[in-house]
C-alpha cells in the first residue's frame, strides 16, 4: 500500500519516528508521499532531510490555503530552489486549495480572506502547471468554489497534468463526479471509517476504483479504531478494508490498484511491479501505452496542443519513462480487475513495438479477453509487409484513424512522417487504405475513424467507411478517451 498524503514532519512524530516507519514496513505500506510546506515555520528542512534519508518517500511542494507566508515571489523562489535539488522526489504541488472553514464562535468573527486565499490557489495551479505536476488539492466547506476554480483552468489554453481531492469529504457522490469529469483523483482518509459518516461509505462505494487514492492525513484524523489519537502511515491499512468492505472487492486486490492508481498520478519511480503510464482504465476498457513514438504528428492530438507537448489523458499523464517490456506491460494490466477488453492506444504508435504488441496480445487472447488495436493504418507502410494478416492471429478488433477524406488533406492535418524515411513514391493515405482493405480480411471487427475538424468533410470519410464495408467512427476534436 501507499500513503498518499501525510505529515512526517510534524512534532507529533518526533518522539517515535523510526518506529513509525518501522510499523509502516510491518503492515505492507512501501511508500509515502509526506507533503512539503513552503509556508512560514512549517518545518520543510525536517521534511527534506526524511525524504533524503528515505527511498521509500515522496513529497510534494506547497502552501495551504491557512498558512502563513511573505509573498507569492517568495513561494515561487522557494519551490524553484528546492524542485531543483528534490527534483525525482517531488511528485506534486500540493497541499493547494481553498478553507473557507472558520470557528466563528470561538473567534467572534469571520476572520477567512477568501479572496487572498484564492489568488494564492491560482497563483500554485499556474506554477504546477509550469512545471508539469499535478496538484493535490485541499478542499474545506469551499467545494463549489474550488470546482470553479479548477473548471476554468481545466476549459482554458493551460494544459492539466492531473490532481487529487484530497481527504475528499464532499455531501454526496454528485459532488465527487465534478472533480472526476475534470480527471481529477479522489483520496479518502480515516473519516470514513467514523461512524457518522455513512455518506462517505455511500460515495466511496460507487466512485471508479480506478479514481481511488487512500490516505491517512497524519498525524491527522485517526481511524475509528484509534480516534483521538495520534494517526500514522500504518493506519491506512483501515481506510483500504473499510472502502474494499463497501465495494466487496477482495482487500488484497484493491490494495493493489490504489498502488497503481497513485503511481498513475504521481508518476512514481521505484514501486517494485508498478509501472507509470503504461496501463490506464477509462470506462470499462484498459488502455495500454507500449510507446510515446509516433508514425504521424497530428495537429489534434493532445500531444502537441497550444505550443506545447502534453501527455495527459483524461487524468492520466502518458509520458512514459521508458518503453515497458512484455512483462510490464502484462503486470500493469493486471493491478486492475472489471474491465471488458484490453485496447492498444495510448499517446504513441502501438506497432511502432509490433513484438511486444503481439506477446501482449497473445497472453491476453489466452486468458479470453477480448483485444482491441488503435492504429494510425500505416504498419504495412512502415514494415514493408502485411502486417494485417499477421495481427489477424492477435487481435479482436480494430480501429484505424483514417481523418480525411483524401491524400493532400490526410498530410495537412496528420503531417506523416513516414515520407522521410520510407522508399520514394509511398503514399501514406493511400496506405492506409490499403490496409484496411488487408485487415477486413483476417480481423472480425474494423472501423475507421475521424476527428471533427471544422473543415473536414465527414461525410466523404463516411462513404469510404460505406464503400470498403466497415464500421465509422465519428470522434469529437479534443475529447481523448
Amino acid at each position: 500500500m501507499i500513503d498518499s498524503h501525510c505529515h512526517l514532519e510534524m512534532k507529533d512524530f518526533d518522539a517515535d519516528r523510526s518506529a513509525v516507519f518501522e510499523n509502516m514496513e510491518k503492515f505492507g505500506i512501501t511508500h509515502a508521499i509526506s507533503i512539503g510546506s513552503l509556508a512560514e515555520n512549517e518545518r520543510l528542512e525536517k521534511t527534506i532531510q526524511i525524504v533524503n534519508e528515505h527511498g521509500n518517500i515522496f513529497t510534494t511542494l506547497g502552501v495551504h490555503p491557512k498558512s502563513n507566508y511573505k509573498s507569492l515571489s517568495d513561494i515561487k523562489n522557494l519551490f524553484e530552489i528546492n524542485f531543483s535539488n528534490l527534483k525525482e522526489k517531488v511528485v506534486a504541488i500540493g497541499e493547494i486549495g481553498l478553507d473557507y472553514f472558520e470557528e466563528v464562535e470561538k473567534t467572534g468573527k469571520n476572520t477567512i480572506d477568501k479572496k487572498k486565499q484564492e489568488e494564492l490557489f491560482r497563483f500554485q495551479i499556474e506554477l504546477a502547471l509550469a512545471n508539469k505536476l499535478p496538484i493535490a488539492v485541499h478542499i474545506r466547506d469551499a467545494y463549489d468554489e474550488a470546482y470553479e476554480i479548477l473548471k476554468n483552468y481545466h476549459n482554458s489554453d493551460y494544459l492539466f497534468y492531473g490532481g487529487v481531492i484530497h481527504c475528499f469529504s464532499g455531501k454526496n457522490i454528485e459532488e465527487a463526479d465534478k472533480f472526476l469529469d475534470l480527471g481529477y483523483f479522489i483520496s479518502i482518509a480515516g473519516k470514513i471509517t467514523y461512524r457518522k459518516n455513512q455518506h462517505l461509505r455511500e460515495i466511496a462505494k460507487v466512485l471508479p476504483d480506478e479514481k481511488i487514492l487512500i490516505e491517512t492525513d497524519s498525524p491527522f484524523l485517526a481511524p475509528q479504531k484509534y480516534r483521538g489519537k495520534r494517526n500514522e502511515p500504518s493506519y491506512v491499512r483501515f481506510i483500504a478494508e473499510t472502502i474494499a468492505n463497501e465495494k466487496n472487492i477482495e482487500l488484497e486486490k484493491f490494495k493493489e490498484l490504489t498502488v497503481q492508481n497513485t503511481v498513475n498520478l504521481f508518476s512514481l519511480s521505484g514501486v517494485d511491479n508498478f509501472y507509470p503510464a503504461v496501463a490506464y482504465k477509462i470506462r470499462d476498457s484498459i488502455y495500454v501505452n507500449l510507446t510515446n513514438n509516433c508514425t504521424n504528428q497530428c495537429i489534434f492530438c493532445p500531444k502537441y496542443q497550444n505550443g506545447a507537448i502534453n501527455f495527459n489523458v483524461k487524468g492520466y499523464n502518458l509520458e512514459l519513462k521508458h518503453e515497458p517490456s512484455e512483462a510490464e506491460v502484462l503486470a500493469s494490466i493486471f493491478h486492475y480487475y472489471n474491465f471488458k477488453e484490453v485496447v492498444f492506444c495510448g499517446l504513441g504508435e502501438p506497432t511502432l513495438r509490433l513484438n511486444v504488441l503481439k506477446k501482449v496480445a497473445a497472453h491476453l487472447k489466452n486468458k479470453g479477453i477480448y483485444v482491441r488495436l488503435d492504429t494510425d493504418g500505416l504498419a504495412n507502410a512502415v514494415y514493408g509487409r502485411n502486417v494485417a494478416k499477421e495481427l489477424g492471429e492477435y487481435i479482436d478488433g480494430i480501429s484505424i484513424s483514417l481523418n480525411a477524406a483524401d491524400s493532400d488533406y490526410y498530410n495537412a492535418i496528420c503531417r506523416p512522417q513516414i515520407k522521410k524515411n520510407s522508399v520514394s513514391g509511398i503514399n501514406p493515405f493511400n496506405s492506409i487504405l490499403e490496409f484496411i482493405d488487408e485487415s477486413k480480411k483476417y480481423i472480425n471487427d474494423v472501423a475507421v475513424s475521424a476527428v471533427g475538424l471544422k473543415d473536414l468533410n465527414i461525410e466523404k470519410v463516411k462513404k469510404i467507411a460505406e464503400e470498403k464495408k466497415v464500421k465509422f467512427k465519428f470522434r469529437k476534436y479534443n475529447d481523448v478517451g
